[in-house]
């Protein structure tokens, strides 16, 4: 007597041809999402689009670097401004994520949905004797004061080693970023290195 092999294969697609065509899968049916990597089950009355994501199994994530230097020009002292450098996104390790637009030394929300992120950043950086630098993360271009980090820069290059992070919920298309500032006076920061981390926090 043989054993008989039986195969099947689950309703998937793509999450926009989920979405176009939005149907009403039967109790207990699951539909995959195969570019996201995502699945829902059917009650037998509700429509695709209102029904929740039952888990889903990779998280969002992103991260960006700039191992080399740069300098940061001052306008006002004291106030947080974009680093106006562009860090170099790692598209190895990314999902959902991408570097972001409007200031390329952040990242930008690219999942379609809104998430909560884990963020943290970091900058190794110098402006002359007894500086008091600061970062900070900023969502589309406004400063997370909760963030805040500062720390000294002193005579012969001495480097203040500045690391933040907080919980930043965007939006589709949203952006978070490091922002910085001279605590002290207009002396443009000297950039030595820095990078930024977003990875999806779930509930």
């Amino acid at each position: 007597m043989s054993d008989t092999i039986t195969r099947f294969k689950l309703r998937n697609g793509t999450a926009a041809a989920w979405t176009a065509a939005n149907p009403v899968l039967l109790a207990g049916e699951i539909g995959i999402e195969t570019d996201n990597r995502r699945y829902k089950i059917g009650d037998g009355a509700t429509a695709w689009s209102s029904l929740s994501y039952y888990i889903e199994g990779v998280l969002a994530r992103g991260q960006a670097s700039k191992t080399t230097a740069g300098t940061i020009a001052i306008a006002t002292a004291g106030t947080y401004q974009s680093t106006g450098l562009t860090a170099t996104f790692d598209s190895s390790t990314d999902y959902q994520v991408t570097l972001g637009t409007s200031d390329t030394f952040g990242l930008k929300n690219s999942s379609g949905a809104t998430k909560l992120f884990m963020v943290q950043a970091s900058m190794d950086a110098y402006a002359g004797n007894n500086h008091t630098l600061g970062i900070k993360l900023a969502k589309n271009g406004t400063g997370i004061d909760q963030s805040e980090c500062r720390a000294f820069s002193g005579s012969t290059g001495q480097i203040a080693k500045l690391f933040c992070f907080w919980m930043v919920e965007l939006a589709d298309g949203d952006e978070v970023a490091l922002y910085v500032a001279n605590i002290s006076d207009t002396t443009t920061i000297q950039f030595q290195r820095g990078r930024i981390s977003a990875i999806e926090v779930k509930a």
